[in-house]
């Protein structure tokens, strides 16, 4: 019997990923609800965020452990694509669902050029569609503006109204003037300051 129990919890214990978890299909993207699963998608989620932003200083502002991925309820927006026919998320996408439509937050990939490029095609066709924004900030913003010619928000009424925070105005990029955009502005964000600009075509702006 104690065997038994033991072979139990040593089963429940293992983790699904999330072709098991969400059934995920080749080149489809899913938009869903990683909470009954949270527990299981934690690791692997979080390693693709750290492969994402592995050229950023410090990484992502946020999460810094799996035990981050999930803690923030603002994270109400997950999507997630197979590109490579594993039956596991490739690439996913997640943010917030807020008034003025869907704002990206953040993003995981593999690493793989063709995540890479399909995160880019997806994000910049979206940020040309209304209803989805976000925040953006270096080689990122300079990609999405000059390539896929996503539109910024240049007043900073506008952009404290999206955000609901307060925001010290720059213009120009603080850190770089000769950077894409004149909607540049500087908040804390996990307790550091950061340049941002917002992309996107907000409803109601």
């Amino acid at each position: 019997m104690i065997k038994l129990k033991a072979l139990l919890n040593e089963i429940r214990s293992v983790k699904e990923d999330s072709g098991e978890a969400l059934g995920t299909e080749k080149d489809k993207w899913m938009i869903f609800d990683p909470k009954p699963k949270k527990e299981d998608l934690d690791d692997e989620f979080f390693k693709l965020i750290q492969t994402a932003y592995a050229g950023m200083p410090g990484g992502n502002a946020k999460i810094k452990s799996p035990g981050d991925v999930f803690s923030d309820p603002d994270y109400t927006y997950w999507a997630g694509v197979d590109l490579h026919g594993n039956e596991n998320f490739d690439l996913i996408m997640f943010g917030q669902q807020t008034p003025f439509g869907i704002k990206f937050s953040g993003v995981g990939h593999d690493g793989e050029s063709d995540s890479k490029k399909s995160y880019l095609d997806s994000r910049g066709k979206a940020l040309n569609t209304s209803g989805f924004y976000g925040e953006v900030s270096g080689k990122l913003a300079d990609i999405l503006m000059g390539k896929y010619g996503a539109p910024s928000i240049n007043n900073k009424e506008d952009v404290e109204k999206v955000l609901g925070k307060e925001v010290e105005w720059n213009g120009k990029n603080p850190k770089d003037a000769s950077a894409k955009g004149d909607g540049w502005y500087t908040r804390s964000i996990g307790g550091t300051k950061h340049a941002k600009i917002l992309l996107g075509k907000p409803k109601g702006i």
